[in-house]
């Protein structure tokens, strides 16, 4: 069970992995070292598992993102999860409850890219696409973790 030091130590770090060590140890009222070792714990126990970069897919080449969901044939299912581990335009990939039984992200640089990345399915499974207009809701922690 994490404490509300550790609490509040992820969510400063899910808000800002680029915050220093002696920064962040000002903010939950600890030493520097005391900071360090409970971070290095949360990795050992792989409660926190990385740190990473977010960028804006349209700014590195890629306009257009969404979500596929796809409802894969039977006896197809080690295909299509091979297919979604090798494909580049395959951001996220999860196995869900429901009428279909995966969803993923994709990003392409053009219609055309996402058409063929249809196209390549087309004998593995469905496919229902949604493009991403806009983001309502960045990626964050649930509210109520604190």
């Amino acid at each position: 069970m994490l404490d509300n030091i550790n609490k509040k130590i992820i969510r400063i770090l899910s808000e800002n992995s680029r915050i220093t060590i002696s920064e962040l140890s000002k903010l939950v009222h600890l030493s520097a070292p005391a900071v360090k070792e409970r971070i290095e714990k949360m990795e050992e126990q792989q409660i926190i598992l990385g740190y990473r970069l977010k960028t804006a897919a349209e700014s590195i080449g890629y306009a257009i993102s969404g979500f596929v969901q796809a409802d894969v044939f039977t006896g197809k299912e080690h295909q299509f999860k091979k297919f979604a581990a090798q494909c580049p335009a395959i951001t996220e990939c999860y196995n869900v409850t429901g009428e279909k039984a995966f969803i993923f992200r994709i990003a392409v640089a053009t219609m055309s890219e996402l058409d063929q990345l249809l196209e390549s399915l087309i004998d593995i499974c469905k496919t229902e696409t949604s493009l991403i207009l806009s983001e309502t809701v960045p990626e964050r922690l649930p509210l109520s973790f604190k």
